[in-house]
């Protein structure tokens, strides 16, 4: 299995599990005492999929594309860091929350709208990395704001989409990559194409 499929596979588990935890939390009302622990893993399974797309063929599309894919790759490791940070020092790890989800929405938009101006990938999958940074940006840091962030069940909720977009992201790089890599060459000669 190469990386982009490793990064994906990883992806697809981890925000399977997210969109389950906080869909059940808000049922629930329940909040576990090492909760920062699982939202830091959901944090870097969501980086997994960022790390996914920037090694699929969707994430070779040019320099616009790929400082877009950093920078939501440093807000998941800030959200990463501010589940870690918060328990300990909470000014640190609220200025983290505040910063992480627009840097990743940000990103996320600049990419994703390069891959859906390429046309790497077709049908709805093209759009999946523009709806999640459009989702971040506009749904979950308003709901985040308006709620007062979890465990308020409208977060919860805002966070269990969230999740639901990255595993639709993970789940259109793990398909297209296994259809890049059976692709037959095209023509006599020809490289089959292959994703790093």
């Amino acid at each position: 299995m190469d990386r982009t499929r490793a990064s994906a596979v990883a992806a697809l588990l981890i925000t399977a599990f997210a969109v389950v935890y906080a869909g059940g939390s808000a049922v629930a009302g329940w909040e576990p005492r090492l909760g920062w622990l699982l939202q830091t893993v959901i944090h870097l399974g969501e980086l997994a999929a960022v790390a996914a797309l920037a090694l699929s063929s969707a994430g070779a599309l040019g320099r616009a594309g790929r400082i877009g894919l950093a920078a939501a790759a440093a807000g998941q490791l800030a959200i990463a860091a501010a589940e870690v940070v918060w328990p300990h020092s909470a000014d640190v790890g609220d200025v983290l929350f505040a910063v992480s989800p627009l840097l990743t929405g940000a990103g996320l938009v600049v990419a994703g709208a390069v891959v859906a101006r390429a046309g790497a990938w077709s049908g709805a999958a093209r759009w999946l990395p523009l709806a999640l940074g459009l989702y971040t940006l506009l749904v979950l840091i308003p709901a985040m704001a308006g709620s007062g962030g979890p465990p308020a069940p409208l977060a919860l909720w805002a966070i269990a989409g969230w999740d639901l977009l990255w595993l639709l992201v993970a789940a259109a790089v793990l398909v297209r990559s296994r259809a890049e890599g059976a692709a037959p060459a095209s023509r006599p000669g020809a490289a089959r194409v292959t994703v790093r």
